[in-house]
């Protein structure tokens, strides 16, 4: 039971972080001694309902500012920031001639003061009247202020804010406060803390990565090496970072051609080495420091894997044992965890300066984040799901466990996180004779019914978390979805 509920409250949590956090505040303000100016429904531009809708509004002629502050429920940092608007006509940039917004942390100002262009705004192909403005806050913010001044060109018109939310996006900003993050978006730089990497070789950068580009290699330079230091933050040394971190990327390798070098990823963080080759993965000792050389000829740990497609990998290191996750589960291999425990005495060698390093040879990465704490496992889980964009690895069932529908077909649930009514939706045979299941993150059925409407309610005694939706249509195919239940 214990147990049971231990799971529960995880899968809350990484729910709570997951879904859109919604702010839940808000304060506002008309500066000018504008009689006619009117800031209307303040309070519905707060919480989740996105249909809903504050007014501002500066007649013309006025000289006005209005101002609305929406508030956060905690303070938060780097993430993107998306924010629905709308007016009552045709929505489009010179209505918006006005709108400017800015991030705060409390009262103090993160000076990002920015008017609405282009790069900011999307407008709603369905609905031309309403758009989203999405921007990425670099500095912690519990708050955004939108400003409307009197610079709104149209007659008349009414600016409206429907919703503002933040969620993880790791192709935008890794959660958890990573310690230097390279995006390999055309160049090798740290976002965080300014380490960037050095090449032994002009960096190739190609598209169609993970997360758009990333480096790879070519018939010409099939081989090279990138290097960066890690930055000592709160007083830690170079043996507290060798003894608990962790280092996450995408990774893929090439088919190994006969008669010619395997294909590699090899990455070491500090003391650590992993290396991906074709048709598995290894750890071993780094040899990048004085007397590690010593180990290079020895067998660590190892474990059977398909690395010709893209995977997100984990390297988590603490107190000086590693172990490693695939797609956000641990690498299990005759039923035993991959890890590999260095002895501590290997600290003595390390000088004052610790590095990671990464070798490609006939291979690609994409977004190398560094942490310099021990994520756990549902940390790890959470930054895996937060790349909304996954490649794909429809060749590789230790991933694709629970993919069973081919790619012409389309299954849909919606809508998703649920209230309890769920439709069922795709260009699969859905009626009749369909039969769903429901089980728990336990695996056991909770719920069991013959499908006789694409929309119909879970039972109300189900309580809030995640769970495994089985349909099983009359022609025998099966197809799985994961919901997420919140009332």
């Amino acid at each position: 039971k214990t147990a049971l509920l231990t799971s529960l409250l995880f899968f809350m949590s990484t729910l709570i972080f997951a879904q859109k956090v919604y702010a839940n505040n808000q304060t506002s303000q008309i500066y000018g001694g504008c009689l006619l100016c009117s800031i209307q429904n303040p309070q519905n531009a707060v919480g989740n309902n996105e249909n809903d809708y504050s007014s501002m509004r500066i007649p013309l002629g006025a000289i006005a500012r209005l101002e609305q502050s929406l508030i956060f429920p905690t303070t938060t940092k780097q993430n993107k920031i998306v924010i629905g608007i709308g007016t009552d006509q045709v929505l489009s940039l010179a209505l918006l001639g006005g709108v400017a917004i800015e991030t705060f942390n409390g009262n103090t100002s993160n000076n990002d003061y920015k008017i609405i262009t282009n790069d900011l705004l999307k407008l709603e192909i369905s609905n031309p009247s309403r758009g989203t403005i999405e921007v990425f806050v670099s500095k912690p913010y519990d708050r955004l202020k939108i400003t409307l001044n009197s610079g709104l060109l149209n007659l008349n018109s009414i600016l409206r804010i429907y919703y503002i939310y933040h969620k993880p996006e790791a192709c935008t900003f890794p959660p958890f406060d990573p310690l230097h993050y390279y995006s390999f978006n055309g160049n090798i730089n740290d976002a965080v803390n300014g380490y960037n990497m050095t090449s032994t070789n002009v960096p190739i950068f190609q598209n169609n990565m993970p997360c758009g580009q990333g480096l790879g290699t070519t018939p010409e330079a099939l081989k090279y090496t990138l290097t960066a230091g890690y930055k000592k933050e709160n007083g830690k040394t170079s043996s507290d970072l060798a003894l608990n971190h962790t280092v996450s990327f995408w990774a893929k390798t090439e088919q190994k051609q006969e008669g010619s070098t395997s294909p590699a990823v090899v990455v070491e963080p500090i003391i650590d080495k992993l290396t991906i080759l074709p048709d598995s993965l290894k750890l071993n000792i780094s040899s990048a420091y004085p007397g590690f050389g010593l180990y290079d000829h020895l067998e660590f740990s190892r474990a059977p894997n398909i690395s010709t497609v893209f995977n997100h990998y984990v390297i988590s290191t603490e107190n000086g044992t590693i172990e490693l996750y695939k797609n956000g589960e641990k690498v299990v291999h005759n039923l035993a965890t991959v890890h590999l425990s260095w002895e501590h005495f290997l600290l003595s060698l390390l000088g004052d300066s610790v590095s990671n390093i990464i070798t490609l040879d006939q291979a690609q990465i994409d977004e190398f984040v560094v942490y310099d704490k021990v994520l756990t496992p549902e940390e790890i889980q959470i930054l895996y799901t937060s790349y909304n964009r996954l490649p794909s690895t429809s060749s590789d069932p230790t991933v694709n466990r629970m993919k069973n529908i081919p790619t012409k077909e389309l299954f849909t649930v919606s809508p998703n996180p649920s209230n309890g009514q769920i439709t069922l939706d795709g260009d699969i045979l859905l009626l009749p004779d369909s039969q769903i299941s429901l089980r728990n993150l336990s695996g056991k059925e909770v719920y069991h019914s013959k499908l006789s409407f694409k929309t119909f309610d879970l039972p109300a005694i189900l309580p809030d978390g995640v769970y495994i939706l089985n349909l099983k249509t009359k022609d025998g195919k099966a197809y799985t979805r994961k919901i997420i239940l919140t009332r």
